[in-house]
């Protein structure tokens, strides 16, 4: 699988994943929620299975000595990397945003700058729609992946773009998901576990769903 996993870096990675990825350090942008950091890097995800089919790459790795399963589980691992990797560098941005960038002097601007900090419980959002994203994405084009990819991508995408849109406002409305005291500190780094957790699940349940359907799909 090591090897199954570096082919797919090698061989699948492109320069819009890896621009697109980079735009997760948006989230420096002062006066944006850190939420929008996320979205960019979206757009190099969903490149992939497109660039995939039209390089002919399932059937280029159908010909190594790898299972079916196999073909499968390597790309979820390679997705699930990506978006792993994403999530890190806008982790980067958003420490350096939080200590480095002082708080307005203006009542009226204090607020909205509470509100769009960058905190522990977004990216548990992040986790938990990165997985969302994963499972429906993954099940879906391996059903039939020689059919046009417009509908799993734009299905996932949507799902993936509701739960970022969902935890934002929660974090907007909900003081214990921004804040730092005591209950902030352990309602986000509970919400950081729990989205990391259902990211987990629902990338395997993806990767399950896909194997059993591209089990039956003939090359």
């Amino acid at each position: 699988m090591k090897n199954l996993l570096y082919k797919e870096i090698v061989l699948c990675t492109n320069m819009q994943v890896v621009l697109f990825a980079t735009f997760a350090l948006f989230v420096l942008i002062p006066s944006w929620p850190p939420a929008i950091a996320f979205v960019y890097p979206l757009s190099g995800l969903m490149s992939l299975f497109p660039r995939g089919l039209a390089n002919k790459d399932i059937e280029y790795t159908s010909l190594l000595p790898v299972r079916k399963t196999d073909i499968v589980k390597g790309k979820t691992l390679y997705l699930c990397l990506v978006e792993i990797v994403v999530i890190v560098l806008a982790s980067i941005g958003g420490i350096i945003r939080f200590f480095l960038y002082k708080e307005p002097t203006n009542p009226d601007e204090i607020n909205y700058f509470m509100s769009v900090r960058p905190t522990i419980s977004l990216l548990g959002f992040v986790f938990l729609s990165f997985g969302v994203m994963n499972m429906v994405l993954i099940a879906l084009y391996y059903h039939n992946p020689y059919k046009r990819l417009a509908g799993p991508n734009l299905v996932s995408l949507f799902i993936c773009l509701i739960i970022l849109a969902i935890g934002s406002v929660l974090i907007a409305f909900i003081p214990s998901f921004r804040e730092y005291d005591t209950v902030g500190i352990v309602t986000q780094i509970g919400t950081l576990l729990g989205g990391i957790l259902f990211f987990i699940l629902f990338s395997y349940l993806g990767y399950r769903s896909g194997s059993k359907a591209f089990i039956n799909v003939d090359l």
